[in-house]
Formats: structure tokens, C-alpha cells, sequence
């Protein structure tokens, strides 16, 4: 089950970190044109992605290795409220990189609109993440519950 979790955590966090280098160069002109961002953003994005993917599991077992044992909803609930963090954690991140290591973007002028423009794309980060939670928690909390680790006398003990 650790395992499935770490993996899943990187996998989700590696498209995210792709899909935002497609689009975070685009402005409201050409806002449905993917254009694929330089490498070196691309790979800071997935360094970015798959740290915050593993933290975000790392607690995710801390706090609730039990409750993911449990029944199908308990382990759907938390997969939506893990991705849900995870884009709440994830989108500072992506934010921060983009405007400290890309020249072709607006950064603000000022510490306090940087740090605030940093902060607000947590807003919209958890709103993505909620989203995808909803979408992936399904197939997530199935695959889970087939790799819980129980043993066969485990299941007949309850």
C-alpha cells in the first residue's frame, strides 16, 4: 500500500507538473494553445511535483495509514482531500519557480506582491486539485483497496 502510494503521488504530481509547463506561458489570448516550456523550467516543475506528491503521501500514511484500510468511501474521502492538498501545496511551488527562473514572465515588482501572488495561487491550486481529487479519487480508492496488504486471516478476523 506504501508503495502504490508514493507511486500514484509522483504520477499524479508529474502530470500536473507537465500540463502546467504546457500552459503556464500562455496569456488570455491564446489560452486554449499548448506550447511546451523550456526543459529546464519543465524539469524544476516535475522536482517541484514529485516533492510535493511525496510529502503529501508521507502525511497522508503518517495521519491516516488506518483509515485507509478501512471501507471504499473512507479511502476515497482521503484521496480527494490528498490531491485537494496537494494542489493547495503544489501551486506556490509552481508559482514561485516560474517567477523566480523563467525570464519571459511577469513577476511583481514589489516582495509584498510576489508574496501575495505566491500565496493566491493556493486558491485556485485547491479548487484544480478538489477537481482532479474527485475525478482520480475514484480509480485511486479502488486500486488501493485491491493493494491494502491484508492477509486472508486478517479479513476473516473482522
Amino acid at each position: 500500500m506504501r508503495a502504490f502510494l508514493v507511486v500514484a503521488a509522483a504520477l499524479v504530481g508529474l502530470a500536473n507538473a507537465i500540463l502546467y509547463s504546457l500552459v503556464s506561458d500562455n496569456n488570455l489570448d491564446r489560452l486554449f494553445e499548448l506550447e511546451a516550456g523550456p526543459p529546464s523550467l519543465l524539469l524544476l516543475y516535475v522536482l517541484c511535483a514529485v516533492f510535493v506528491g511525496l510529502a503529501i503521501s508521507g502525511v497522508l500514511l503518517m495521519l491516516a495509514e488506518r483509515d485507509l484500510r478501512e471501507g471504499f468511501f473512507a479511502r476515497y474521502g482521503l484521496m480527494v482531500l490528498s490531491v485537494c492538498a496537494g494542489g493547495v501545496v503544489l501551486a506556490p511551488f509552481l508559482t514561485t519557480v516560474t517567477f523566480f527562473f523563467d525570464a519571459q514572465a511577469y513577476a511583481p515588482a514589489t516582495t509584498s506582491r510576489l508574496l501575495s501572488a505566491i500565496l493566491f495561487s493556493a486558491l485556485p491550486g485547491g479548487v484544480l486539485g478538489a477537481t482532479e481529487g474527485v475525478v482520480l479519487g475514484l480509480p485511486l480508492a479502488a486500486l488501493l483497496g485491491l493493494f491494502r496488504g491484508e492477509t486472508g486471516a486478517q479479513k476473516v478476523a473482522r
